[in-house]
């Protein structure tokens, strides 16, 4: 497509050259250089291509052989492409070249406004939001003030203010009259975005009429039912219409819902799960979930359902290949993750198939299986990046022994290392013992204090009156640990000095129940976990408190493994979607789901914060697209006793796995 592209502009280019380069405008000192038409259209064609460091390149020669101001325009602009070529050394020596250079106020607004980005790509948003200000005056030029919006709304969303980064794609949609393709997708990512809030604060956060975000909220809300029958969905679209006559949503929006809506009695799913062995309890919370949202939708649109026993993973593709014969269009399962290996290895799969696993090799993928499952390593990431963004910047690792926590500790650290954090030191605790001081001191550099005293009163000759002290290197504590052993650790960390380093864990820490007395030992611990946990609030058919009434478990171990099944039904119809628009997300019960370039859903999690005993939503967590295309899996070999796992063991472990 790129070469037929050139091929047409061809002779484009030829005529240009035939006819000379003419003199480029005079320009005054505080203009960008106009550059001849040839040049700008060999640049045009590169960036067309995606060659974004070769556009880069380019204006730099250029702007060698030019003198100021046009030379600072055109490394500024040169920056810009080395940033879009994701070369942010590069794009970060022109951007501080360019600093003093004390050019117009376009010009600085430019410089800021790319210096934001270079900032935001580090992580470092407080440095961002300095960058910010001021705003830029009613006169600059449009595209520097959508450019300001534009880099204000991410600043936001990556801070987990999503209702002020949908305040500024609400400014952003007026500036972008003009430009209608780039005007829907301002407003699709505005309806996501508000859509990861819960009902409960779309209501409570509104602002005073008239303004337009009323409407958007509002909106949100009509996504966020995830109705599966069109003509429902349609006529509560009519009605929010008729209520915001004069709203500037597109009406490609509306429709593109509507088009997205829907499975029907013509569609056939085959759903792979196990009724016996290590996965059976897990499968059923799935399935219960699944079939929960399955009831959702009219009696007379509900596709047909053929239920598989994927127990002996040696049946796997004769199953697989049974259930095609048999009719099925969609394929959900299987939950071991050997069994997705084997679906992984086929050359060819005739329908989707959304894998309740994730395989821990990222390089087996295949375009139609989607991987889906409750990672743990996407928790650790966020947990990491949760600290990043409150300004931490050396952090503490204790985790268990053991394979889980390995795999939680190295994601942790991966991430961390990534975003520029430091691991101060990491320690093991063994989950068997309930004494952790050993650890703990090794993790707070306690033994080394103590050690220095006692060669200090060796020297001395007498003795001293000391106290252990915790380090004073170190933001927080990173804590992987079961609901049980946090509680137990919690108090030893306080007992050793170390109380007032805030500590940030997973979801694991919490049982997803309310127990006050127990998690009063917790004391103040921030985590990330599934948002419909936490849903106690609302109402609606599929909120936790209504279908505890038809199915107890809701609130039992398995709770995050029901909003699983949800969403695994509702992912039917969005998985195509997901995957053709990669900034796509999709507002689900286990979180804010997208897909990588491997087809693994990843998780936006809820931030929580546990105090008093009590666990309540203080945030969401943000999409900051720079994960490791391969999050690990959540299934691991099955056990060798029948033990049951402890109450919070939901990450589709089974029974009698301990990590």
């Amino acid at each position: 497509m790129q070469i037929d592209r050139l091929i047409q502009l061809l002779p484009v280019v030829l005529l240009l050259v035939l006819q000379g380069c003419t003199t480029a405008p005079k320009i005054t000192p505080s203009e960008p250089l106009e550059l001849p038409a040839h040049v700008r259209l060999q640049i045009d064609l590169m960036l067309e291509s995606g060659d974004f460091a070769g556009a880069a390149q380019q204006l730099e020669s250029l702007a060698d052989e030019n003198v100021s101001p046009q030379r600072e325009w055109l490394l500024l602009e040169a920056a810009d492409y080395w940033l879009k070529a994701d070369d942010k050394a590069r794009s970060h020596i022109l951007v501080e070249q360019l600093e003093s250079f004390d050019g117009d106020p376009d010009f600085v607004l430019k410089w800021r406004m790319l210096r934001t980005e270079i900032a935001v790509s580090e992580g470092d948003i407080e440095t961002a939001l300095d960058l910010m200000e001021p705003a830029p005056e009613e006169d600059a030029p449009l595209i520097l003030r959508q450019h300001y919006h534009k880099n204000m709304a991410e600043i936001f969303r990556l801070s987990g203010n999503l209702l002020e980064s949908a305040s500024e794609l609400d400014v952003l949609d007026l500036l972008l009259e003009q430009d209608e393709e780039a005007r829907l997708a301002s407003q699709q990512l505005l309806v996501q975005t508000l859509s990861s809030m819960t009902d409960t604060a779309l209501s409570m956060l509104q602002p005073q009429p008239p303004a337009t975000l009323i409407g958007w909220m509002e909106l949100a809300k009509i996504i966020k039912l995830q109705t599966t029958d069109p003509t429902e969905l349609s006529a509560h679209l009519a009605a929010w219409r008729d209520r915001f006559p004069q709203h500037p949503a597109l009406q490609s929006l509306l429709a593109g819902y509507l088009e997205q809506q829907g499975l029907s009695s013509e569609d056939h799913i085959a759903i792979l799960l196990p009724r016996n062995g290590p996965y059976a309890k897990v499968a059923a919370a799935v399935r219960d979930g699944f079939m929960a949202a399955w009831y959702q939708q009219p009696a007379l649109q509900r596709p047909s359902l053929q239920f598989y026993d994927s127990s002996e993973l040696k049946d796997t593709l004769h199953i697989y290949q049974q259930a095609i014969l048999q009719g099925a269009k969609m394929i959900v399962g299987p939950l071991n993750k050997d069994a997705v290996k084997m679906l992984l290895s086929l050359e060819y799969l005739d329908y989707p198939v959304l894998a309740l696993n994730q395989v821990d090799d990222p390089e087996l993928s295949h375009t139609n299986l989607f991987q889906f499952g409750l990672a743990p390593e996407d928790e650790a990431r966020q947990a990491a990046e949760r600290a990043w963004l409150e300004g931490h910047r050396t952090a503490l690792v204790l985790t268990p022994g053991g394979q889980w926590g390995d795999r939680i500790a190295r994601s942790f650290r991966e991430r961390w290392s990534a975003l520029g954090g430091q691991v101060m030191e990491q320690q093991q605790y063994n989950a068997k013992e309930n004494d952790f001081s050993v650890p703990i001191r090794m993790l707070l550099n306690i033994n080394e204090s103590e050690a220095r005293t006692h060669a200090l009163k060796k020297l001395l000759g007498r003795q001293l009156e000391s106290e252990s002290r915790a380090r004073k290197d170190a933001d927080f504590i990173f804590l992987a640990a079961r609901p049980q052993k946090a509680r137990q650790i919690r108090p030893q960390l306080r007992f050793f000095h170390a109380g007032n380093l805030p500590i940030l864990s997973t979801s694991h820490i919490y049982t997803g129940v309310t127990q006050t007395e127990l998690d009063m030992d917790l004391g103040k611990i921030s985590f990330v976990d599934t948002p419909w946990l936490f849903d106690e609030d609302q109402g609606g058919p599929l909120s936790r408190n209504n279908l505890e009434k038809l199915m107890p478990g809701v609130k039992g171990r398995y709770a995050r493994l029901f909003a699983m099944g949800i969403d695994s039904y509702n992912l039917l119809t969005q998985l195509q979607h997901l995957q053709t628009q990669p900034g796509r997300m999709f507002s689900g019960k286990s979180g804010t789901l997208y897909l990588d370039q491997g087809n693994r859903l990843h998780r936006l999690l809820a931030w929580a914060d546990m105090e008093g005993g009590l666990a309540k939503i203080s945030g969401y967590a943000p999409r900051m697209d720079r994960y490791n295309s391969g999050s690990q899996a959540t299934l691991d070999s099955p056990p060798t006793d029948n033990t049951l796992p402890p109450v919070t063991d939901y990450s589709l472990s089974p029974p009698g796995s301990q990590q």
